[in-house]
């Protein structure tokens, strides 16, 4: 008789298993699905742990550092967590074992690189709550490509997208996606020589979202090293040296500085507050507030804002993965913003600094003038489409006035109401040499805004009267601007 005997030798985990098994362990005791994982997560992880010994453990860990590894292997997860440790190979398993912070954040996939060299290790884990399934697509080429489709599906519960580029000139471009069959949402753009940054900015009810980032290089990209900040003492420092870099950045693109805002920053600063005490991070809060409820709620009037949100070591490495968001980017490279409130607060569980940059564009309310503030905007808007400045009438200004009055009075914006001669008579009575008039109405927050119309934009006018007054309504809220403006042609004089 023969004995076929087969001996089955259990293969010794690696460190790099040991590590993931570790980490899912860590979020299963926490009461969190363990992540999966990540076969690109894991090539850059090793990518990291390497380049920590080459260098050190923070240039490994740095935002361009993590970006450039992740998309180097063909992934796009957004700023994922990186955990890097530098030991003896023998005692970096009781390095990891001793971290309290592996599962603080739920997180879908999970990589896990190891490196060593001269008798030393680095283990590095990256960990990521995905929120987009990107198809995949060349990341380097030789020369311009042409057209570059963008294309994935959204995780729930993201329902919308937007593509933004900054290209290598430091520009941001704003493009559209589109569902397209079989292919979930599409956008395109061209690709420029050197290092693009692309970004696909997801919205859902907790507001926008960054979905996927990741690089497309086009022949010799020069890769711009993480910078090494040495991070303020104190609040107001760090809100002096956040406001440089803004207005640093808006000058190199060309465009005016802002001014630090004592009431943005009051309204960014309870925001980073609340963040912090209350465990969330995004820019609609658990009750569904959004910035211009936060706005409203601080009583800042505006006509244009934006709102970024960071959480990284420190203020200025926050800003600087809010630079690096090309989306994030866009809002600081605004050109009608003019104004800027910073918010910084400390998360107890981690220790990261939350920043909350809120830019805007003020609401100008005339000052002791309104009534001249609203003329030069009708002015500068003529202006704009080439056209001469009216003749301010006095008749026409008295016409208008009255009849701002009655509209509040009576909260009906009707350029005839039902006491009294129609305005157009009154304007014909009025001016014996008038041909044609026309008469705009609007109710707005400030006299800058005048209603952008046929009669604003027409050549054949030559005559112009404001009328304005402040009050309250029932239809159209407190506080507002009861603006008329009367348009006539008036005949040449003899």
């Amino acid at each position: 008789m023969t004995w076929l005997v087969v001996l089955t030798l259990a293969a010794t985990p690696t460190l790099e298993q040991q590590a993931s098994s570790l980490v899912r362990e860590r979020f299963e005791t926490s009461g969190r699905s363990p992540p999966v994982d990540d076969v690109r997560l894991g090539l850059a992880a090793r990518s990291l742990a390497k380049l920590a010994l080459e260098q050190s453990a923070s240039d490994a860990a740095g935002l361009l550092a993590v970006t450039g590894a992740v998309s180097a292997t063909g992934g796009w997860d957004a700023s994922p967590t990186a955990i890097l440790i530098k030991a003896s190979p023998g005692q970096l398993m009781d390095e990891l074992g001793r971290l309290q912070s592996l599962a603080t954040d739920p997180a879908q996939a999970l990589g896990v690189g190891f490196a060593e060299k001269d008798q030393r290790g680095a283990i590095c884990i990256l960990l990521t709550q995905r929120k987009f399934e990107l198809e995949p697509l060349p990341r380097h080429f030789k020369k311009a490509p042409g057209e570059l489709e963008v294309c994935g599906a959204l995780t729930e519960p993201l329902e919308t997208a937007e593509l933004f580029v900054t290209q290598p000139s430091g520009a941001v471009v704003r493009l559209p996606m589109k569902p397209k069959a079989k292919h979930g949402l599409c956008g395109s753009f061209r690709p420029s020589d050197g290092r693009n940054v692309v970004e696909v900015l997801g919205r859902g009810p907790k507001g926008p979202e960054v979905a996927a980032l990741f690089f497309v290089d086009v022949g010799q990209a020069v890769a711009t090293a993480d910078q090494h900040v040495v991070e303020p003492t104190t609040p107001t420092e760090a809100r002096r040296a956040v406001l440089s870099r803004v207005n640093g950045l808006r000058r190199t693109m060309g465009l005016g500085t802002l001014a630090s805002d004592k009431a943005l920053d009051a309204i960014a600063q309870a925001y980073a507050d609340r963040m912090a005490t209350e465990g969330f991070f995004a820019h609609v809060d658990p009750q569904g507030g959004d910035l211009k409820s936060r706005l409203v709620a601080g009583k800042y009037k505006f006509t244009a804002a934006g709102e970024n949100l960071g959480a990284s070591t420190g203020p200025l490495a926050a800003h600087f993965g809010i630079e690096h968001s090309p989306g994030h980017r866009l809002n600081l490279l605004e050109a009608h913003h003019r104004a800027i409130g910073i918010g910084l607060a400390t998360r107890a569980e981690d220790g990261l600094s939350v920043l909350v940059e809120v830019l805007a564009a003020p609401l100008d309310d005339g000052g002791a003038d309104p009534i001249g503030a609203a003329y030069t905007a009708l002015d500068e808007l003529r202006a704009k489409r080439g056209l001469k400045p009216l003749k301010r009438n006095p008749v026409l200004e008295a016409l208008a006035q009255e009849h701002a009055r009655r509209c509040l009075a009576r909260d009906a914006l009707k350029s005839d109401l039902p006491d009294g001669r129609k305005l157009h008579d009154k304007v014909f009575e009025a001016m014996a040499d008038a041909r044609e008039a026309s008469v705009d109405l609007a109710v707005v927050e400030a006299p800058s805004l005048l209603p952008v119309s046929k009669n604003l934009s027409s050549p054949t006018y030559t005559s112009v009267g404001l009328g304005l007054v402040r009050g309250d309504s029932e239809k159209y809220g407190a506080d507002k601007l009861w603006l008329v403006v009367i348009y006539a042609n008036q005949a040449p004089e003899n």
